[in-house]
């Protein structure tokens, strides 16, 4: 009866997931996942919530502590996901276009990069600090979807991850364009945010930069919307000294197209391909390491690119 009381109390569907703290005994049901915790937790592991049962007390897990959670039974990969996901700037909304929102103007992500790093700090000891520290490093803040953080991994992380190591990586990063002049003929200036931007240099130590849009067909539909973004593609691209790309969901479905697109961006940053390779790359070794690195790109692009997020969680079951 608790159970139910506690399910309808904040909203949930399936089974709850329960956090039990010290040793003993304890069973799973349809209803019930434990999971027992026998270490001490750190100060802000557990945040106080409304309960409607007024015999319990009800607590869940910070997002700092989740995200440890989820590193003791993910790999690396995953986890630099999750930990995307949890320093976004969206929220899902299952009635929303596409399954997710932009947070309102001035509300915060979940968790932040400082704050996943302060509270391992004081977390030492515990299980998966380590593979989330290793996720942090990759980890980036601010996208707008779950399919901005796939592609800023494919395209960024390293290719022992399964990226193709094009740059250094940031999401929706404000950059001021030319908006013709005012009445007295001074200059105006509006606001864009690139879903991607991908920074390098070239091996001249020449600074590059590139922007990259995600339009998937779900979010951009209707002919309003699309000539909003075509406006905004257009006022993208007249910063000086940055390429402007764009990719839709059919373009994101295919491996190939991404390999190819990904080759440009490489191309316009002036970057060498990665993996770096050693004497000629048609030697059998080096066939081999280039064999290696596309497999690990494409199982990155298949778990996650190709993927709504509810079905990467539903995958990892």
């Amino acid at each position: 009866m608790l159970v139910e009381q506690l399910r309808w109390s904040i909203g949930l569907d399936g089974p709850l997931d329960f956090l039990v703290l010290g040793d003993g005994a304890f069973r799973r049901s349809a209803s019930v996942r434990p999971h027992g915790c026998t270490q001490d937790l750190p100060s802000g592991s557990l945040i106080p919530i409304a309960c409607h049962a007024s015999d319990a007390e009800l607590l869940v897990c910070s997002p700092e502590l989740a995200f440890l959670q989820i590193c003791q039974i993910v790999d690396t990969t995953e986890a630099i996901y999750f930990g995307m996901c949890a320093c976004s700037d969206f929220r899902f909304d299952p009635f929303a276009q596409g399954g997710v929102v932009y947070r309102a103007e001035g509300s915060h992500s979940i968790a932040s990069l400082r704050s996943m790093e302060a509270f391992l700090d004081s977390a030492k000891g515990i299980r998966g600090v380590k593979r989330a520290r290793s996720a942090l490093v990759h980890v980036c803040e601010h996208a707008r979807s779950p399919k901005e953080c796939a592609l800023g991994m494919l395209f960024c992380l390293p290719s022992r991850l399964g990226g193709f190591d094009l740059g250094q990586l940031s999401f929706n990063e404000g950059v001021r364009v030319f908006d013709g002049r005012d009445r007295w003929g001074r200059s105006k200036c509006i606001t864009r945010y690139p879903d991607i931007v991908i920074r390098s240099k070239t091996c001249k130590g020449e600074r590059r930069m590139v922007f990259v849009d995600y339009d998937p067909v779900s979010t951009h539909a209707g002919d309003e919307k699309a000539l909003l973004d075509s406006r905004r593609r257009n006022d993208i691209a007249t910063i000086r000294d940055a390429s402007h790309f764009s990719i839709t969901s059919d373009d994101a479905g295919s491996f190939d197209y991404l390999e190819m697109f990904a080759d440009r961006i490489r191309r316009m940053l002036g970057r060498r391909a990665r993996p770096l390779l050693r004497g000629s790359k048609d030697s059998a070794s080096n066939r081999e390491v280039l064999r290696s690195a596309r497999e690990q790109r494409h199982l990155l692009w298949s778990q996650f690119v190709v993927k709504s997020f509810d079905l990467v969680i539903y995958d990892m079951r």
